[in-house]
C-alpha cells in the first residue's frame, strides 16, 4: 500500500498530542477524533464483589451476546486482541483488504509476512486464488463506505471452493444491524466476524469484544485467551450492555438524527468535496493539502480531528447537540484560514 510506513499506525483521541502541539488544555477540547459514540451506555454503580472477583465463565455474557448479535460469540479483550492474533493462525499468503482502512489489519499481517492486495472494490471470483484471506471493514474505516451483506456473502462462497477466509469487522454495525452478514452465516463457513463496544455503546474503555463466525477459529482464539482475559468488571457492565434493549433502541434513533445533523453541517462547508459517512462519523477526501489544513484550523479552535494525511482525508466524529453546535461554528470560523 503505497504512502504507508512500515511504523505502528497512530491513531484517534490521542488528546495528549493535541495539547502538547496547540498547547489547549485538555479539559478545552472536543475530540472528534475516534468515532465513539457521544452517548455511552450508562454504566451503573458495581457491586463490590465484581472488582474483588476473578472472571469467572459462567456463560452469562456469551448468552447474553448470542442473544444480541444472532450468532454464538466468543468474548475478547477488545477486538484488537483478535486483530493481532488473526495473521498467526495462517501460513503467508494473499491478503486483500480496501486501500484504505483501518491501518492494523495491514501492519499486524505485513508483521507476519503476508503479501498485502490493496482493493477499492470487493475482488471478484475470477481474481481470488487458491487460500486468499479477504478482510473487509463493514462499514469501512476511514471512508464510511459499506457493503451489503449478499455481496459479502458471495465473496464468503467464493473464498470456501478456494479454502480461503474472510475476515468482517463489524465494529460500526450495530447501528444499523440489519446490515449485518451474521444472519446469513453457518459456523462451519469460512467466515470471522468481529464486533466492539467501543463504538455503539460508547465503552471503548472496557477494551471488551467479540469474534464470531467460523467455530474452528473461535475454538483455536479461546486456547490463545487464557483465564481471566475479560476482566470482571468488564463482563459484568457488557452483560448488561447487551442486554438493554430499549437502550438499543433509542440509541440507533440518536445516532441516526445526530448523524444526519453532522453530514448536512459538513455538507454546507464543503458542497464540492467527496464526503462518505456512517452513523459515527463523516468523512471527506481533501486533496492537495487541504485536509491537513483543516486538521489544523479546527485543532486552534480546540476540535480534534482524524487526519489521515496518505490519503488526504479528514474524518469527523458524531458529537452531541452542543458538540455539534460549537463544531458548525468552527467549520464557519475556519474557512477563512484554510
Amino acid at each position: 500500500m503505497a504512502g504507508l510506513s512500515n511504523a505502528h499506525p497512530q491513531h484517534g483521541g490521542n488528546l495528549h498530542q493535541a495539547v502538547a502541539t496547540y498547547g489547549i488544555p485538555r479539559s478545552d477540547w472536543l475530540d472528534l477524533s475516534t468515532g465513539i459514540a457521544p452517548w455511552p451506555w450508562p454504566v451503573p454503580p458495581l457491586p463490590a464483589e465484581v472488582w474483588q472477583r476473578l472472571p469467572e465463565a459462567d456463560g452469562a455474557l456469551e448468552q447474553a451476546a448470542q442473544a444480541c448479535y444472532g450468532a454464538p460469540a466468543l468474548p475478547i479483550p477488545g477486538s484488537q486482541w483478535a486483530i493481532q492474533q488473526l495473521p498467526t493462525l495462517v501460513t503467508p499468503r494473499r491478503v486483500w483488504m480496501a486501500r484504505e482502512s483501518y491501518e492494523e489489519y495491514r501492519f499486524w499481517w505485513q508483521q507476519q509476512g503476508h503479501q498485502l492486495m490493496p482493493f477499492i472494490d470487493l475482488p471478484t471470483p475470477d481474481q481470488l486464488q487458491d487460500h486468499d484471506v479477504v478482510i473487509v471493514i463493514n462499514p469501512n474505516n476511514p471512508t464510511g463506505s459499506q457493503h451489503s451483506p449478499q455481496a459479502l456473502l458471495a465473496v464468503a462462497q467464493a473464498l470456501e471452493s478456494l479454502q480461503g477466509w474472510l475476515i468482517v469487522d463489524e465494529a460500526f454495525m450495530d447501528a444499523t444491524p440489519d446490515q449485518s452478514l451474521l444472519p446469513l452465516l453457518h459456523p462451519d463457513q469460512p467466515v470471522t466476524v468481529l464486533r466492539s463496544l467501543g463504538k455503539f455503546f460508547g465503552l471503548a474503555g472496557i477494551r471488551t469484544g467479540f469474534v464470531l463466525g467460523n467455530a474452528n477459529v473461535c475454538s483455536t482464539l479461546l486456547e490463545r485467551l487464557g483465564p481471566w482475559a475479560v476482566s470482571h468488571p468488564a463482563q459484568h457492565i457488557a452483560t448488561l450492555a447487551l442486554t438493554d434493549h430499549q437502550w438499543h433502541t433509542d440509541q440507533r434513533r440518536r445516532l441516526e438524527a445526530g448523524s444526519l445533523q453532522l453530514l448536512q453541517q459538513v455538507q454546507a462547508c464543503f458542497p464540492a468535496q467527496a464526503i462518505s459517512a456512517s452513523r459515527l462519523f463523516v468523512s471527506l477526501h481533501l486533496p492537495d493539502g487541504q485536509a491537513a489544513r483543516w486538521h489544523d484550523a479546527l485543532a486552534r479552535q480546540g476540535i480534534w480531528t482524524r487526519l489521515f494525511p496518505h490519503w488526504e482525508r479528514l474524518r469527523i466524529g458524531l458529537a452531541d447537540a452542543a458538540g455539534l453546535e460549537r463544531l458548525a461554528a468552527a467549520l464557519n470560523g475556519a474557512k477563512d484560514t484554510t
